[in-house]
């Protein structure tokens, strides 16, 4: 089988080695839950603990040629917020609304990143986290971590987090319980949120490898090699016509730049919301739509669910750039990035106005996008109609 250009640049939608590698651990108390969840580490018998990692990928990389290029320390805090919501909207799927406990490792070229980005990026950690607790009454705590000077193996810098968090057994989202009938309500990932201070541009914190490559000029890998590897192949780097100051064809309150470089959103405050609203056993699955992008739900529910994705959202103007640009299949660019919306929940077809109000509050544009049918088969389980196409995952 033919490589993509994900793939030629090193890097997977589907992650299939990593899946294989911990295939055999232990799949915790609700092994269908889109987190792992485990004991209590008090042990006791109605609560249950979870803990996650993840970080901003290469998005940090972006980060560095833009800061490079002029446009200013605050990318870094973007850059925290990428890597914090990578984390905390995947436990949010499994029903965690807090206390979150936050630990960050950087690891950085010290030659290449100074100390004022350190405390770029250690300042957008705490501002996030005093945002969700002080304005979303969503405790989220900064509790230490780890600066580590790692030249030898970092080109610049990587920005992770360790997040982690204890419930009640009860309140657990249990993706195992999306069933035939189900609906699939889509929450955008584009417009301005009201707990957001500018527009977004739908943009999370995967597909970023390909996403800066494919739109930005030449240029940019002649003046920053430090900024990709170097076993990449040259006719993949840096192979895009824009510069990061230039208009974003389609939506002109972005440039380039502030579209690739837009903050993850979080739907935390939303996905509360949904839990006060409704019950936790008509919750049937949270789906939060990263790496895999519209076929991330394929992983997650009973052996047999085919998952029918029929009414997708309009494609946002920074992936219609971004198709244009890469050449990419549009199949391949549905299993990249999120197109569109980057949360679903799957719920009863009762529930829909609950979903869509909770959403509305928020004001953030949602719509039904699919529903679970019987029919799914091992290796094929998600179907995607598009104006480009029908795909099948």
């Amino acid at each position: 089988m033919s490589q993509s250009r994900y793939e030629k640049r090193g890097v997977s939608a589907t992650k299939a080695e990593v899946h294989a590698a911990v295939a055999d651990q232990d799949k915790g108390l609700f092994p269908g839950a889109f987190c792992k969840i485990i004991e209590d580490l008090a042990g006791h018998p109605d609560y249950c603990m979870a803990v996650h990692a993840d970080g901003a990928g290469t998005k940090s990389s972006l980060a560095y040629v833009a800061w490079k290029e002029g446009l200013g320390l605050d990318v870094w805090k973007g850059i925290a917020q990428d890597s914090l919501v990578m984390n905390l909207d995947d436990l949010g799927c499994v029903g965690a609304r807090g206390p979150f406990f936050v630990s960050n490792t950087i690891g950085r070229n010290s030659k290449l990143v100074p100390g004022e980005v350190i405390a770029s990026i250690v300042a957008g950690y705490q501002e996030f986290c005093d945002r969700l607790s002080n304005r979303r009454m969503i405790p989220c705590q900064m509790v230490g971590g780890e600066t580590a000077d790692v030249g030898d193996l970092v080109r610049t810098i990587i920005v992770d987090s360790t997040v982690v968090t204890r419930m009640y057994r009860d309140r657990v989202v249990d993706a195992n319980r999306m069933v035939p009938g189900d609906v699939i309500v889509g929450f955008s990932s584009t417009g301005q949120a009201c707990w957001e201070d500018v527009p977004n541009s739908g943009i999370g914190s995967n597909g970023l490898t390909s996403a800066r490559h494919d739109s930005l000029m030449e240029l940019y890998g002649i003046k920053y090699r430090e900024s990709f590897a170097p076993e990449m192949d040259p006719e993949l780097v840096y192979c895009g016509k824009y510069k990061l100051r230039d208009p974003l064809p389609g939506d002109d309150r972005f440039t380039i730049g502030s579209a690739l470089l837009s903050p993850t959103r979080t739907y935390l405050p939303l996905m509360k919301g949904l839990m006060e609203q409704m019950s936790v056993s008509d919750l049937h699955g949270l789906i939060h739509c990263s790496g895999g992008g519209q076929t991330k739900i394929g992983k997650f529910g009973r052996p047999g669910n085919l998952y029918m994705k029929e009414t997708l959202f309009p494609v946002p103007p920074l992936f219609a750039m971004l198709q244009k640009a890469t050449g990419q299949t549009w199949k391949e660019m549905y299993q990249v990035y999120n197109m569109g919306h980057r949360l679903e929940a799957v719920v009863p077809r009762k529930c829909v106005d609950v979903c869509r109000a909770v959403a509305r509050a928020c004001h953030i544009d949602n719509q039904v996008v699919g529903y679970v049918t019987d029919g799914g088969k091992p290796g094929e389980n998600v179907v995607i109609c598009t104006q480009f196409g029908t795909f099948t995952y």
